[in-house]
């Protein structure tokens, strides 16, 4: 991919992670901050973008019912590529709900992380510390990009607002102390 998108997708970041920085409550301002100070290591030449899904929730995954296996994924009107990591999201939504109490794991959750985490690393050969971070990173920052933003006449992005339902996905993964990075 040319750096010039490389550094054209960075620098919207960027400015993405500052209008949250200063719009979100205080109680996320130190993930903010932590995530918006490590968004260089997404766009490293070892960082890998990858295709991604901008909208990977259950409503998009089908699944036979018979084995569990996916069958098809929709709506991919909104990809692009992306540093990995980014729609990580979608992948904690597997992992829970949300309901009228907030969010619950399933009982399963970690056995299906660890599991997750263990394909990967031996599909991918390993990963160092340093991806990792990167890794961390990007998870955070997708939290953020996901359901730090709602739509304004489905026109614009502007940042939720306490009254948004998607702060409670925010509050869910991204409040301090909560997922260090």
């Amino acid at each position: 991919m040319p750096c010039n998108v490389i550094e054209a997708i960075n620098h919207d970041y960027e400015q993405k992670f500052d209008l949250l920085s200063q719009a979100l409550p205080s109680r996320f301002t130190e993930n903010l901050r932590r995530v918006r100070a490590e968004l260089s290591l997404l766009f490293t030449s070892t960082h890998p973008l990858v295709l991604s899904h901008d909208d990977l929730c259950e409503m998009n995954i089908f699944v036979d019912p018979n084995t569990g296996h996916v069958t098809g994924i929709i709506d991919w009107a909104e990809a692009s590529i992306l540093p990995f990591g980014i729609s990580l999201w979608a992948f904690e939504n597997i992992l829970g709900y949300m309901d009228s109490q907030g969010w619950h794991y399933y009982n399963n959750r970690d056995k299906l992380e660890d599991l997750f985490w263990q394909t990967f690393e031996e599909a991918v050969g390993g990963i160092s510390e340093t991806d990792r971070q990167a890794i961390r990173v990007a998870r955070m920052a997708g939290f953020f990009l996901r359901y730090g933003f709602v739509w304004e006449d489905g026109v614009r992005e502007i940042p939720a607002k306490e009254s948004d339902s998607d702060l409670r996905y925010l509050d869910a993964f991204c409040t301090t102390g909560d997922n260090p990075l």
